[in-house]
């Protein structure tokens, strides 16, 4: 099933049946595009029961911050994975633009989300772990980034409403 505009923004996922033995997990692909870039670049298991109807309610409750909306997209990014896994462990971390499925992170894949009020926007990047820092490297990254109206937006999570549960 592909939910959205994969060119922009969408969410492609289907149940292999294959991956399970009763309809418990929901085990198969969950793959994000954001402007036409597929994150993981590999397929791996994901349970998708619990998947979609994270990235469903991360989708439903965005975060405006306008001062993030309009950072160029590495500083935004930086920033935003700084805010989700702050490097001083005494700071709370905040998820609050944070959309990754567990599928994705455990890929060191990561998608943000920040809205300004009126648009969102999207950012993508399969990260470096470095286990010598306990952190992933964000310097110098590959980002895919896209732009949404609310409309385009609500057209994705119906999509993923309808998913064959």
């Amino acid at each position: 099933m592909i939910s959205g505009n994969p060119y922009k923004f969408a969410v492609l996922s289907g149940v292999i049946n294959e991956w399970n033995l009763d309809d418990t997990f929901g085990n198969g692909v969950l793959l994000i595009c954001v402007n036409g870039d597929i994150y993981p670049k590999e397929i791996v298991t994901a349970t998708l029961r619990c998947e979609i109807e994270y990235l469903r309610q991360k989708l439903r409750n965005l975060t405006i911050d306008k001062r993030l909306y309009s950072l160029p997209p590495q500083q935004a990014f930086a920033e935003i994975y700084d805010i989700t896994f702050p490097e001083n462990l005494q700071n709370d971390n905040n998820d609050c633009f944070n959309i990754t499925p567990t599928a994705l992170s455990d890929c060191n894949c990561f998608v943000f989300a920040v809205c300004d009020g009126v648009y969102i926007r999207i950012l993508a990047s399969k990260l470096t772990y470095e286990k010598e820092n306990s952190r992933h490297k964000v310097e110098n990254i590959t980002i895919s980034e896209t732009f949404l109206t609310v409309d385009e937006l609500k057209e994705v999570i119906t999509g993923l409403e309808r998913f064959p549960f």
